[in-house]
């Protein structure tokens, strides 16, 4: 039976009016790409496509766009708005576009936030829709996703639960990620009987389309449609089997030292600059075989290697968990690893924990903790099925993320004062170099080179240059649209851009709460600090491009910010853009800013004022419930922290016997 319809009629004639205009037919000009301009949105179905996926929303969310959806065909509204006395189902193409631009730049946050939903929504489908496989804006690009090669065999037992459900088990954990996965390992190579569950698919290797669109269905928090309240921060996180290592760019940083020792102090909690802490960083990294030998330099890390050399500022190569890649697969494995290359936990620690007794269950979501006497003594659960699990256990490990972790607990009715607190997301934003050569963003290593020169611009924060590995729709929704031609002329020279992050250590938190349903909602909004890090940070990723060769640059500011370099390029010119971009808002659906890690929204500390967890993990308050994840961080790690929160499981698995 398919899914009710979330829209009414009236509503679903504004949203086909919108994506027609961000995505309409064009006719070519002399150098255009006539069989991508020809390419509308109402022959793709975009609308449709993003009907269902407006479906997939939390109904607060799905609420507030059906509202805008019914104001942009309301004669007031649209006259106050667009300034014309026609609803947008009514409008000429040229006025509906007239009306984006005003929206794009309304002084009201609710209509920005409005804007960007279907914006990004619509330019993501657009260019990741496809049709048996195939896609004639994928052709058109030239992008081509690998042929399915023989891929590794699926390695892991998993169960998926059909009937209403109870087990006993020493140890239940919620999580197969970086933290769960190391914890299951370390527990069940103990003798303890473990249980993971895990809210996301079992997919494995063999499993794996590597289909932009699925993946991110498939594979992200919130079938990718993940972000602050607001939309002003995207964010990415792994939902699947093997969490975030088996979708994430494998790039390995451990702690570095100052924060280790800002972390101690702050926290009170002495594991951080601990001998213990750094054998367990060691052990980490020889089990996912952490080196430079398949650090590739591909097209589009390589802008930031050459333009840091030019500019006088340090790189570095990058430590990847990669074993056996196959150059073909490269890149698309952020919508997974069909060559089981990619060290994740799901082919290391869930496979170690294989060995002794643990039972993994997929499609099974941690509803609460079970607590009796102020004891975790289980946790009550859900399959995709909404069928019952239950699982009595002595020991409770929570290791489900940033965002999960806290919103499992506040289920579970907890109400420490730093619960959901302190939600640090390392604000992140891009910036595209366009090259006279093709790059492909998408292929080849996602991450393999790093700049640290600007880690500490500010005391102990700043920010990172890394690469990202961009595929069409992530660059389509990422890009401003100024009007449809600008949109398709960009996007037409994507083959040939480099993308570049910035991404930025921040120091001001925000929270995760809870809906009404009990589902998580995210507030975060960048400090005055961050704010003028992630400006600096855009403004040397635009200094990197010029320096590397870039012949056009893009910033994602939704005022278009573009800074052409062909022919001789000025060093007036380029400094007057930086300093113009310096001066631009970047918050608040301004300019695209992105999460891919959620981290400190269960700290770790001395007491339960200032902290969830103590250094062992437990909760204060509630014996035998343990937090494995980066949501005990005491503060951001300024780093990828995939490295930090397996060290800091190792740690805290030392701690739970029988």
């Amino acid at each position: 039976m398919a899914p009710e319809s979330p829209l009414t009629d009236r509503e679903r004639a504004s949203l086909v009016a919108l994506c027609s205009a961000f995505h309409p037919s064009l006719a070519p000009r002399e150098g255009d790409n006539a069989a991508l301009f020809a390419i509308s949105a109402g022959e793709l179905g975009v609308a449709k496509a993003a009907e269902d996926a407006i479906a997939l929303l939390a109904r607060d969310q799905r609420d507030d766009l059906r509202r805008f959806l019914r104001l942009l065909d309301t004669r007031l509204a649209m006259l106050l708005l667009g300034g014309s006395m026609r609803g947008v189902t009514s409008m000429t193409l040229d006025e509906r576009e007239h009306l984006l631009r005003s929206l794009a730049m309304s002084r009201v946050g609710q209509i920005r936030t409005g804007f960007q939903a279907i914006k990004r929504l619509s330019g993501f489908l657009f260019y990741s829709i496809t049709d048996r496989g195939r896609s004639r804006v994928l052709d058109a690009l030239g992008y081509k996703p690998p042929k399915a090669s023989e891929s590794a065999s699926r390695r892991l037992t998993i169960s998926v639960v059909t009937v209403p459900t109870t087990l006993d088990a020493d140890v239940c954990i919620v999580g197969s990620g970086a933290g769960g996965g190391v914890v299951a390992a370390s527990l069940a190579q103990k003798g303890l009987s473990v249980v993971v569950l895990e809210a996301g698919p079992g997919r494995q290797a063999a499993d794996f389309e590597q289909r932009e669109l699925e993946g991110m269905q498939d594979l992200y928090l919130d079938h990718g449609l993940c972000s602050s309240r607001d939309l002003g921060v995207a964010i990415l996180a792994g939902a699947c089997l093997g969490g975030g290592t088996a979708v994430n760019w494998q790039t390995c940083l451990c702690t570095p030292d100052d924060i280790r020792d800002e972390w101690s102090e702050t926290s009170g909690v002495g594991l951080f600059t601990s001998e213990r802490f750094s054998r367990a960083l060691d052990s980490v990294w020889s089990r996912i075989g952490a080196s430079t030998n398949e650090s590739f330099v591909n097209a589009n890390n390589s802008p930031i290697q050459r333009g840091c050399a030019a500019l006088g500022y340090s790189s570095a190569t990058i430590d990847r968990n990669s074993r056996g890649c196959d150059p073909t697969q490269c890149g698309y494995c952020v919508y997974g690893c069909r060559v089981g290359a990619k060290q994740s936990t799901t082919v290391t620690y869930l496979r170690d924990a294989q060995q002794g007794d643990c039972r993994i269950i997929t499609d099974c979501r941690a509803d609460r903790v079970i607590v009796e006497n102020g004891r975790a003594v289980g946790i009550a659960a859900f399959s995709r099925s909404e069928i019952a699990v239950t699982v009595r256990a002595k020991y409770v490990v929570v290791a489900a993320g940033g965002i999960q972790s806290p919103a499992l607990l506040l289920r579970s009715g907890l109400s420490h004062p730093q619960l959901g607190r302190n939600l640090y997301l390392h604000p992140t934003t891009a910036v595209a170099g366009v090259y006279d050569e093709r790059v492909e963003s998408w292929s080849g290593p996602p991450q393999t080179i790093v700049s640290n020169h600007f880690a500490n611009v500010d005391g102990r924060f700043g920010f990172r240059l890394e690469a990202a590995p961009a595929h069409p729709g992530l660059l389509a929704l990422a890009l401003p649209w100024v009007n449809a031609r600008q949109h398709r002329e960009t996007m037409q020279r994507s083959p040939h851009a480099s993308a570049i992050i910035a991404l930025t250590r921040d120091q001001t938190g925000g929270r995760v709460s809870l809906r009404r349903d009990g589902s998580a909602v995210i507030d975060y909004a960048p400090g005055k600090a961050e704010r003028a890090r992630i400006a600096k940070g855009i403004a040397t990723v635009a200094r990197v491009h010029a320096a590397a060769g870039a012949r056009r640059i893009h910033t994602l500011h939704t005022r278009d910010m573009t800074l052409e370099l062909s022919g001789t390029a000025t060093q007036s010119k380029i400094d007057a853009f930086c300093d113009r971009v310096m001066r631009e808002p970047v918050d608040r659906n301004r300019s695209l800013i992105a999460s891919a890690h959620q981290m400190g929204t269960c700290r770790m500390g001395r007491d339960g004022k200032g902290a969830v967890c103590d250094e062992n993990g437990e909760v204060f308050g509630v014996k035998n419930l343990i937090l494995a994840d980066a949501s005990a961080f005491p503060a951001s790690s300024g780093v990828n922290p995939m490295v930090t929160i397996m060290a800091l499981a190792t740690c805290i698995a030392e701690t739970i016997d029988h």
